[in-house]
């Protein structure tokens, strides 16, 4: 699968069918979007062998227009509008990618609402929507108008890890640093080169940079691990690096959904169904390691925010004061949580205690 890009909506192909359905869903579809091309606009896309299989197009509005929606947005802060989304169907990995996309940017803009309009024959787009926290508002003409707010604020929250996605609930959560290879890293969050300073959330790299993840490990302690926990994700030193200070660093943070043992699974096909999509290896290596049980704990969580600034090791050693006996997992209190969460400049608005 290729990288989402984004283009200026004039070097798009809008004569490829992918846009077919659109024109049929909406009188001047080709009006609207030739005006788009010549405002010098951009949309998200995303290919696959050549081929568009998903297009997004983002609106900050501020004030929102509010034209012919019933009842009225709030005009006291800006939102944003997703005001083009279409997916191929290729399960739902491939919605994820747009979904996390539509948050990235919105958090990255401090906007914390989202609207979208939305045909009700759109059931597959319309559950997606839903299973990540939007509810069904009001209409605008014959649609019905969606809204997701990404809570800031404990009275906000919903009580349940995707419904509240992608803000983190810290209360009663317990907080790890779950250390990572630097080759399994790579292929699982698609922000894992090694760069400091003014990291672009935007940026897509593979099909990894996905919601969901699924983990497995044989890792100490990673049994003790509860859903709504918060595990700091670390890159470990690569091996032909000389010092770990500056090699070894703090990326993402993700909150657990399900700790498994691999003895929960009845047999190879129910481990390897529940591994994939939202896992980094082929089937044939799920089969191994099913097979010989080298790697008995599966780790299911969700990718919430990645770092704008890596957090070296250097740094957290200073943050926590002590060395721990191993960095592969470690418990934090929840001032070291926070001081490696500031470190990254991660937006705290979304971090509720």
């Amino acid at each position: 699968m290729s990288n989402i890009e984004e283009k200026y909506i004039k070097d798009i192909d809008i004569s490829n069918p992918f846009f077919d359905s659109l024109r049929s869903d909406y009188d001047g579809f080709d009006a609207w979007i030739e005006r788009k091309a010549l405002s010098g606009e951009k949309a998200y896309v995303l290919f696959d062998d050549n081929r568009i299989v998903a297009f997004l197009y983002l609106k900050v509005e501020n004030p929102v227009d509010n034209t012919n929606i019933d009842p009225k947005l709030d005009t006291g802060h800006p939102w944003l509008k997703i005001g083009t989304m279409k997916i191929e169907a290729h399960g739902t990995k491939l919605g994820e990618r747009l979904i996390k996309r539509v948050f990235d940017f919105a958090v990255s803009k401090n906007i914390y609402d989202v609207y979208v309009t939305s045909f009700a024959k759109q059931t597959p787009l319309i559950a997606l929507l839903k299973r990540y926290g939007f509810v069904e508002y009001g209409k605008k003409n014959e649609e019905i108008v969606l809204i997701k707010n990404i809570p800031t604020r404990r009275q906000d929250i919903r009580g349940d890890i995707l419904l509240d996605y992608p803000a983190v609930i810290t209360t009663n959560a317990n907080k790890y640093i779950l250390g990572i290879w630097p080759e399994y890293h790579t292929r699982m969050f698609s922000d894992s080169i090694l760069k400091t300073e003014n990291y672009d959330i935007l940026r897509d790299m593979s099909e990894s940079n996905s919601i969901h993840k699924v983990y497995i490990t044989k890792i100490y302690g990673a049994e003790q691990l509860r859903r709504g926990d918060c595990l700091i994700i670390y890159r470990t030193k690569d091996d032909s690096a000389s010092n770990a200070n500056y090699s070894s660093v703090a990326t993402s943070l993700c909150v657990v959904e399900e700790y498994r043992d691999l003895s929960s699974f009845g047999n190879v096909n129910e481990f390897v169904e529940y591994c994939k999509p939202h896992n980094i290896f082929t089937n044939s290596e799920l089969e191994r390691f099913f097979e010989k049980k080298t790697y008995p704990k599966v780790i299911k969580m969700t990718y919430n925010v990645s770092f704008k600034k890596r957090v070296i090791l250097g740094v957290i050693r200073e943050i926590l004061g002590e060395e721990p006996s191993y960095w592969g997992f470690v418990r934090l209190t929840d001032s070291g949580f926070l001081n490696i969460l500031r470190e990254g400049s991660v937006d705290d608005r979304i971090i509720i205690d």
